[in-house]
């Protein structure tokens, strides 16, 4: 059973490859979905986990498209998927001097797209939810920004600058956040202009990964009630398609 639990699908969507290029000329591709109806919606940038795009970021790429979003994936890692951690650092540090140049690239592309409205989300998760730290604060024209398992630590200096709402999840176990980096985090963000836009969130069991599909039942069900958080969010924030269906409807 999936994660998400989308057997309900309210918006029948569409899945395709597209390629973006940065102002430095490379050319990114990214997976792309969205509702198949002819209007324009708000727009999610999701950002992957070390791991790379594999099937548990599309999952959760189509599900958001079902719930009425045009969602964008730019593949960080240009095609390559990692299989464990250390294929994984290994791929995050060959690319990271021109990652976040892809998100902002990615972010810009869809704030112009024929079907995106204009309002526009920085949705990421562990490497990619720093991304959305990043973007929050170097960027003054989004509408959110959501975490799950970001690292704040190198953003804790400048994170009181940002003025787009964020928000952040955090699995009590995990063992690369400590307690005391979400604390600050916390404090961080109550001292910024956006204190009251802010949440941050510590999910009780859950360690780093939220969104892998061989999580135990228990664990699965406290992730689709923080993706209900998010979406709530979401929907707060950058707003959603008209005649979406409640989260409730599908779980």
């Amino acid at each position: 059973m999936s994660i998400y639990d989308a057997h309900h699908m309210e918006f029948t969507i569409t899945s395709s490859q597209i390629q973006i290029m940065t102002d430095h000329g490379i050319q990114v591709p990214a997976f792309l979905s969205h509702p198949q109806l002819g209007q324009k919606f708000s727009g999610i940038v999701l950002i992957h986990d070390w791991w790379g795009v594999n099937d548990d970021i599309r999952r959760l790429s189509n599900f958001l498209a079902q719930m009425g979003y045009y969602v964008i994936v730019p593949d960080l890692f240009l095609g390559k998927v990692a299989h464990n951690a250390r294929e994984a650092m290994s791929l995050y540090k060959s690319h990271a001097p021109h990652i976040f140049e892809q998100v902002d690239t990615a972010l810009a592309v869809l704030e112009s797209h024929h079907q995106c409205n204009g309002n526009v989300a920085a949705f990421g998760v562990g490497v990619g939810g720093s991304m959305a730290f990043e973007a929050a604060i170097k960027r003054d024209d989004l509408e959110a920004a959501v975490a799950f398992s970001g690292f704040p630590k190198r953003y804790l200096k400048t994170l009181h600058k940002a003025n787009t709402p964020i928000q952040a999840f955090f699995g009590s176990k995990d063992p690369f956040i400590k307690s005391v980096v979400i604390q600050e985090l916390e404090q961080v963000l109550k001292a910024s202009n956006k204190t009251n836009e802010h949440e941050v969130r510590i999910i009780d069991g859950v360690q780093h990964e939220f969104f892998d599909d061989s999580l135990p039942e228990d664990l699965k069900l406290i992730v689709r009630q923080s993706l209900d958080d998010a979406l709530d969010f979401l929907e707060d924030n950058i707003g959603k398609l008209p005649g979406s269906p409640d989260f409730d409807e599908i779980i």
